[in-house]
Formats: structure tokens, sequence, C-alpha cells
């Protein structure tokens, strides 16, 4: 059986989902919390995504390890919705958490992610689609946008 094959988006979307239904505010501050002595560890498998932060003595003896199951390769975050992701997890659920497809179709499909940029930082929060179009529509129409060529 081949892993799960969720791009980051959709990875981002059902975790934050899953911990955080009722929305919540990203910190600039957030983001210089990430642990320096810690990396992310992505296991794909068949049903599951699992999410959790490993040592980094532990990361590199898993990038050499002989066996498939027991290895890892350590890499730099890539991409806006890894990095939302990322932040999300260690915020919310800094032993990790497991995702499944149960947890993809939880995600009502209503509702849409919304963020919200603030002086202090980002909120994420869950919208009906007709409010979110409501938003985007009204953000459209206040933004200037000029064409440098």
């Amino acid at each position: 059986m081949s892993e799960l094959d969720w791009d980051w988006s959709l990875i981002a979307v059902t975790l934050m989902w899953k911990l955080a239904p009722k929305g919540h505010v990203m910190l600039l501050e957030d983001m210089c919390r990430l642990p320096m002595d810690r990396v992310l560890l992505e296991d794909r498998e068949a049903d599951r995504i699992t999410l959790s932060f490993i040592t980094l003595k532990e990361a590199h003896a898993r990038a050499e390890a002989k066996r498939k199951k027991d290895r890892a390769s350590v890499s730099e975050l890539q991409g806006r919705w890894q990095k939302i992701a990322v932040v999300a997890l260690w915020s919310l659920a800094k032993e990790g958490v497991t995702l499944t497809e149960y947890d993809r179709q939880a995600v009502p499909a209503g509702l849409q992610l919304m963020a919200s940029g603030h002086a202090l930082g980002v909120e994420w929060r869950f919208l009906p689609r007709w409010e979110a179009e409501m938003h985007r529509r009204r953000d459209e129409e206040h933004t200037i946008m000029e064409n440098l060529c």
C-alpha cells in the first residue's frame, strides 16, 4: 500500500480543524518559539500521517538508519502551508498529532479556512463559504494594485 499523498495545504487545513476548529491566532512570537533543538518528523503511512518533533540527534540517527522504517530525512521547511502547519502544530500540540482520512472528512465542506492579518499576528478561523467570499470581495474592493511595468 502506498502512503497518504496529501499536499501541505490539505495537511494544514485538516490539522487546524482537528486542533483548533474555533480558530487560532498565530503570533509573530510563535515563529520565534519553534525549537532550535528539534525537527519535524513526517511519517506517512497508507492510512495516516503522523507529525511529531524529534531531537536533532535522533533525526541524524534516523538519516543514517539501515532499515527503511526507522529512516528520516532532514530538510528545511518548504512553502507557506508547511510553515503554517508546523507553527500551528508546535503551538497547539507539541507532542505531535496523527491525521487520518477520518480527520480530513471531518472538515465540513461548507467551511473555508480564512486568514486575517492583524498587527500582532494572523488569525485563522473557519467561515462559511459565503462569508469567506464576502470578505474576499470586500478586500478586493479595498485593495489598490499597481502595475509596475
